[in-house]
């Protein structure tokens, strides 16, 4: 997908109402991101109409269903090999603890973007405890206040990792 303001958005507008169960994103460089995430269908034909929606929205996108490697071994790499270790301008990471309940992500994608890149995003349903979300969000310096204010406004439990000694020895140079 795009890597710019508002991508990430505009892809979860296409999932619909199909719920997700697994979201990794992380840009792979300034102009990409690279997406592999895990959804709920009832039916086949759900599958088959979002897909359309990424396409008509030109968001690519590959059904890995059945493809082994990717179910054993290449989703927990995704961070670290197509992202990790970038060094991007005014990278914040921050974990946040999201409810479990249909509106939870939007709500969260209205508070910070487009206003601002979303870098990194890994999100795994835990069941009734919510989840537990790691978030890179390209925030100025100067605009770390207002930040911290939308943060708090969406109403989720957050903390900031960007000083994290395990953060910076495997996600920046």
């Amino acid at each position: 997908m795009p890597e710019k303001a508002g991508s990430f958005k505009q892809f979860c507008e296409q999932v619909g109402s199909i719920n997700i169960t697994e979201f990794k994103y992380r840009s792979n460089s300034d102009k990409e991101a690279v997406v592999l995430y895990r959804v709920g269908v009832h039916r086949v034909s759900e599958l088959e109409q979002m897909e359309e929606r990424m396409k008509a929205a030109n968001l690519m996108t590959y059904n890995l269903t059945e493809n082994d490697l990717v179910k054993d071994h290449l989703r927990y790499l995704l961070l670290f090999r197509w992202g990790g270790r970038l060094n991007l301008q005014n990278e914040v990471l921050c974990r946040f603890v999201f409810p479990e309940r249909p509106g939870a992500l939007m709500k969260f994608l209205d508070a910070c973007s487009p206003r601002w890149n979303i870098s990194l995003f890994h999100y795994r349903g835990e069941g009734e405890t919510g989840a537990n979300v790691l978030v890179g969000i390209q925030i100025p310096h100067s605009e770390m206040n207002e930040s911290h204010e939308r943060a708090s406004n969406v109403g989720y439990d957050y903390a900031l990792l960007t000083d994290d000694e395990a953060f910076r020895l495997l996600m920046h140079h």
